[in-house]
């Protein structure tokens, strides 16, 4: 074998080398169709999962996220009225965040079968307690959820918990139950709101 050959097979060798351990050094998050994520080392390839974040630790231990799909995210849209609304009512806005992608991922213009309306799935008469004349207008309806999910931490002494099963239940239940009530609905309800919202904090 030929010494140029040779030195040819040893750099393409090391490159391989290299190119595995950069990729060792990574984390890979990806989202299923159902909004949950799943964190992995290697590059998945199954369909039906979407690539949301990479992270690339350095020598010092140090991570930097690279949101790849950011631009074509939609928790993105509302972030000023979510910022504004957040510092009106001293709530975190990643929690705001939170709420509104469990109730419509972030569909202005979502409704449910119960008649709950926009972002944050205002009921009519909830809109109508805060002043709002338009439950779709992303503006008012950020700003009724945030004003109404501050009013229900207040009252159950900032119980997270609480408070979000009072969101998705109402109050009457949690106070019928002394508690998150017993429905499927609801405790899936906190625990995917809560689940987001340390997401959202982390910014993933």
């Amino acid at each position: 074998m030929s010494f140029i050959r040779i030195l040819m097979l040893s750099i393409m060798s090391a490159l391989s080398l290299f190119s595995y351990s950069a990729l060792a050094g990574s984390i890979f998050v990806y989202k299923d169709a159902k909004g949950s994520l799943t964190f992995t080392d290697a590059p998945m390839r199954e369909k039906g999962y979407k690539l949301i974040s990479t992270q690339q630790r350095g020598s010092r231990g140090r991570s930097k996220w690279n949101n790849k799909a950011k631009n074509n995210d939609p928790s993105t849209q509302y972030d000023s009225y979510i910022s504004y609304a957040a510092r009106s009512y001293r709530l975190d806005p990643s929690l705001i965040k939170a709420v509104i992608h469990a109730e419509s991922y972030f569909n202005t213009y979502a409704r449910s079968s119960a008649g709950a309306l926009g972002l944050m799935q205002l009921m009519p008469a909830t809109a109508g307690m805060y002043h709002i004349d338009n439950p779709y207008n992303p503006r008012q309806n950020i700003l009724a959820g945030t004003k109404h999910l501050s009013y229900l931490l207040k009252k159950y002494g900032d119980n997270l918990d609480f408070a979000l099963a009072a969101y998705n239940a109402g109050e009457t239940s949690v106070k019928r139950y002394n508690g998150i009530p017993p429905y499927k609905e609801t405790i899936n309800y906190v625990a995917k709101v809560k689940r987001l919202h340390k997401q959202y904090s982390l910014g993933i």
